[in-house]
């Protein structure tokens, strides 16, 4: 059996793997913790404050506006001094912690068939054979799938690179690809039989596919449009194409809202521009 070090070496070689739990509701519960304790030590600091300013002491009454004098004095023992000093070391610890939970919030979930793989390949004999035997033995299995991320920044061009690199390759490789693609001899020491394909080269493939529907489409509008003489069907047919080019630049591309607007507008003013001067029968 292995252990971290091998497990460690697959998600190294393989980020989309490298699948952690977030604690989420651990940071979240430190957080408000902190955050009593910060509203607690306000209180108490706002009282002081306001009993030294009412205080008879005159050296006192120039605290809030001489810090100064207020961390001088009595040697810097005055309990308003010292909440003070707290307080910045307790906002410091907020602030720190308010912004590692951000970011976490910020990282990817993994892909469902990528923490499968991952369980997959600790469970087999013939690839990982990882067991941890700790507090943590069980993590993947158990953990909820909300509360994982994974530390892998790739990108994916839209919907459908997404739905071509986590279900049409699994696919392929099951039916076809493994009659092809073999395990690389030299990862056999941490990725023994596991097979890779190449992210940039699946991002290549969908852009490809994706740029070639593209440029059918218009193509097809037009000749279609050509066919037909009927003014109302012509109008019909170039709002059917219209949407259909909108929902194919949304699951084809990563394109924003604007630029899909933008080039729908475009796209409805070339067929409108056509049937307007290749005339029409009623």
């Amino acid at each position: 059996m292995e252990g971290y070090t091998k497990l460690g070496a697959y998600m190294g070689s393989l980020p989309r793997c490298a699948i952690f739990r977030r604690f989420g509701a651990l940071g979240m519960q430190n957080l408000l913790y902190l955050q009593a304790e910060l509203v607690d030590l306000e209180l108490q600091f706002q009282k002081c404050s306001r009993e030294n300013r009412q205080s008879e002491d005159p050296e006192k009454a120039y605290f809030d506006t001489d810090w100064y004098t207020l961390a001088q004095h009595n040697d810097g023992n005055e309990m308003q001094w010292i909440l003070a000093l707290r307080i910045r070391e307790k906002l410091k610890e907020y602030g720190d912690a308010l912004i590692q939970q951000s970011l976490l919030c910020q990282l990817k979930r993994p892909v469902a068939r990528d923490l499968k793989a991952l369980k997959g390949w600790m469970r087999r004999p013939t690839q990982g054979r990882v067991r941890l035997v700790g507090s943590d033995s069980n993590l993947w299995e158990n953990s909820d799938p909300r509360d994982v991320v994974t530390v892998d920044h790739s990108e994916t061009a839209g919907p459908f690179s997404s739905w071509v690199a986590n279900v049409l390759v699994w696919k392929y490789h099951a039916l076809i690809g493994h009659y092809f693609k073999k395990p690389n001899p030299a990862e056999s020491e941490y990725c023994a039989n596991t097979v890779h394909y190449s992210q940039k080269g699946i991002l290549k493939v969908a852009t490809l596919v994706a740029m070639s529907f593209s440029s059918i489409l218009p193509v097809a509008a037009i000749s279609a449009l050509y066919c037909v003489e009927s003014m109302p069907i012509r109008i019909v047919m170039v709002a059917a194409f219209t949407v259909c080019f909108t929902i194919c630049l949304g699951l084809l591309t990563d394109a924003k809202s604007v630029d899909i607007f933008a080039a729908t507008t475009a796209f409805a003013a070339v067929q409108v521009v056509f049937i307007g001067t290749t005339g029409s029968s009623t």
